[in-house]
């Protein structure tokens, strides 16, 4: 069975036997990429246990069901994609901190990261599936938002709002603040999210090394200028 993810992405599912240690590892890769294509309550349970080739016992043995496998797969999303956000946040945390007031060295962290962001969304092949599964849960909240916000959506929201709040000059909590941070992750995030879209307006098959710089430099470009930061700082090539 082959089945394909927006944007025609195959859905790849790890191989092995069907009994074993690495039957929980296959359950959550298939049911990743199932409920990010379809959906929870597009994909049974009987699918899931197909897909991972395992009895559907294994679901209920290793997961308590299928709720429980949902919830595992957003640990294991968070997980995942801990290398890159995890290091990106605190790299953030000190370079707003230590620029202060000094615009020059706030325009060079806000081009770091979305050089950063944008490499790491534009290159991980688990982020391209990923982010569907990400887009449904900004769309139809499940009872795994909370989790989801909390580890992953919110400290990237409050740091980033401290690099708005200094660059403006504002209170980090104020709305204006908070709708710029989301505008500026928006930015970044589209250009996974929307893939489909970018390619079909501009002609191109994927992201490649030359395309992708040229998404950072325009990103950037944009988001200084939304921060009143100089856009003559130079990007750096990812």
């Amino acid at each position: 069975m082959q089945n394909y993810l927006k944007g025609g992405d195959a859905l790849s599912i790890p191989h092995g036997r069907s009994g074993g240690g690495n039957s929980r590892a296959r359950i959550l890769e298939a049911a990743g990429q199932l409920f990010a294509a379809r959906g929870f309550d597009g994909v049974s349970t009987r699918e899931l246990a197909a897909a991972a080739k395992v009895n559907i016992s294994a679901i209920t043995y290793y997961f308590q069901g299928k709720n429980g496998l949902y919830q595992s797969v957003l640990e294991q999303l968070v997980d995942d994609t801990a290398p890159l956000f995890d290091p990106m946040i605190s790299k953030m945390e000190h370079d707003v901190a230590d620029a202060g007031a000094r615009r020059e060295a706030l325009a060079e962290t806000a081009v770091w990261f979305v050089g950063a962001l944008l490499s790491g969304i534009l290159t991980d092949p688990k982020i391209r599936w990923q982010m569907p599964l990400v887009m449904r849960e900004f769309q139809q909240p499940s009872s795994g938002f909370q989790f989801l916000y909390t580890k992953r959506i919110e400290p990237m929201h409050n740091v980033i709002a401290k690099l708005v709040s200094a660059a403006l000059q504002i209170n980090p909590k104020e709305i204006e603040t908070k709708i710029v941070t989301a505008t500026i992750i928006g930015q970044c995030m589209a250009f996974g999210f929307a893939r489909t879209v970018i390619f079909a307006r501009t002609g191109w098959q994927d992201y490649d090394e030359h395309n992708r710089q040229q998404v950072i430099e325009i990103v950037s470009s944009g988001i200084l200028r939304t921060l009143n930061l100089s856009t003559n700082c130079g990007t750096a090539k990812w």
